[in-house]
């Protein structure tokens, strides 16, 4: 194998078993056996692939009106349907296979708003996706134990905030900047404090390896939009994707919550 074939197999491993670093863990699957250029190097790379699949930032525009989902959630190391059981989702809904479609033409027929309790769901790039508006929080939002990985993007059009929340482990991730300087936590780091041709994460955070990605979406892709662009870095970093023509036309699983 070459070096270029050599790369390219190391980012397609790399990118769908990312483990970021951590308190003890500095190497990710593809970088161990290199050294610290190396490895910076290889990051570049990293960044410079294109999306798995139909990879995020396509669904950034309508997400910005709560469209097709409000929350758009990425699960890593469970199953799909267990990820919905245990949201509280209907278990005949799921042995069904209900879909999008379904409940898109069950509001048209009967003038209702079903669409907007139900979580649609699947698996893309070695990850389970959750597409939902839970205005109402109906469904539980919680695994017990908490997932290796677990993503969480919101988009709440009426209070503008646009959010991205990391966990890993069940530990919360990416500390977002607080404007009077003190030690302090957020639950979620705001996608409006991202400006393009910045790096969004200070060097020492637990996320400052997604600068590179971000940074390498802005120098390597058509998308000009701020939020477009970090999803973008985002799918390179992560190895996330949706399934663009299924969603768009409803051809996607969903359940609505379990019924009491």
């Amino acid at each position: 194998m070459d070096e270029v074939d050599w790369l390219e197999e190391r980012a397609r491993i790399g990118r769908r078993s990312l483990v970021p670093p951590d308190q003890d863990e500095h190497a990710r699957i593809g970088h161990h056996n290199m050294g610290p250029e190396q490895a910076a190097a290889f990051e570049e790379f990293l960044g410079r692939q294109p999306p798995i699949g139909d990879g995020i930032a396509w669904i950034a525009d309508g997400w910005k009106n709560q469209e097709p989902f409000t929350v758009i959630e990425f699960i890593k190391g469970v199953a799909a349907e267990d990820v919905v059981l245990a949201y509280g989702a209907d278990a005949q809904d799921v042995r069904d296979g209900l879909t999008l479609e379904h409940v898109w033409a069950c509001d048209k027929r009967e003038g209702t708003d079903g669409v907007y309790e139900v979580l649609a769901f699947g698996e893309e790039g070695g990850w389970t996706w959750l597409g939902h508006h839970n205005t109402d929080y109906v469904f539980s939002r919680v695994l017990d134990p908490p997932p290796a990985q677990e993503i969480t993007l919101m988009a709440i059009m009426a209070r503008t905030i646009y959010s991205f929340s990391y966990y890993k482990d069940g530990e919360y991730q990416n500390r977002s900047p607080v404007e009077d300087g003190t030690e302090k936590q957020h639950e979620m780091y705001e996608l409006i404090w991202y400006t393009p041709g910045e790096e969004p994460f200070e060097p020492d955070a637990p996320l400052a390896f997604l600068n590179t990605y971000i940074r390498g979406a802005e120098e390597g892709t058509e998308w000009v939009d701020g939020i477009a662009l970090f999803f973008a870095g985002l799918e390179r970093a992560f190895g996330l994707s949706l399934p663009q023509d299924a969603i768009m036309s409803g051809r996607v699983r969903c359940a609505r919550p379990a019924r009491r």
